[in-house]
């Protein structure tokens, strides 16, 4: 082997990088840290549906599930939340149930939880965007779902 000759291991390593980023990047599959870049390469549409959580305490004052102030392991809660509709019964309270846990590890007060399907549009108006969102009330998991 010359000085400029590339080690026969270091080609081998690259190749198969590069065989199983393209498996993922093509074949879309989600493993992390492997990714087909859907969430840089999705494209919005002007009205969009998405789904949301709130959780109830006993009072019965509603908050947004915001992941960002939860653990680590509960911060892509949105996930599952986009195949609710589709879901069976004991897929959906399975949800609820890991939402009220990591509401309940972040301190909250969790009663109930709800699910909204939210009607998302963007618009252009005059010169900038405006975003709406409506939400509508599909599911509510109580007491009786969370085990509490």
């Amino acid at each position: 082997m010359t000085r400029d000759e590339v080690p026969r291991g270091a080609r081998v390593l690259v190749s198969a990088l590069l065989v199983v980023m393209a498996v993922f990047g093509f074949g879309h599959f989600e493993a992390w840290p492997l990714t087909s870049f859907h969430l840089f390469s999705a494209e919005r549409k002007p009205n969009e549906t998405r789904w949301a959580a709130t959780t109830v305490d006993h009072a019965g004052h509603e908050t947004p599930l915001n992941q960002q102030r939860l653990s680590l392991g509960y911060r892509l809660a949105e996930w599952p939340l986009q195949a609710f509709p589709t879901s069976s019964h004991a897929t959906r309270v399975a949800v609820c149930r890991g939402i009220a846990k990591g509401a309940r590890a972040a301190g909250r007060d969790v009663a109930s939880v709800r699910v909204y399907q939210v009607d998302e549009s963007i618009a252009r108006v005059d010169d900038h965007w405006v975003v709406s969102k409506v939400p509508h009330l599909y599911s509510t998991c109580g007491p009786a779902e969370l085990g509490s």
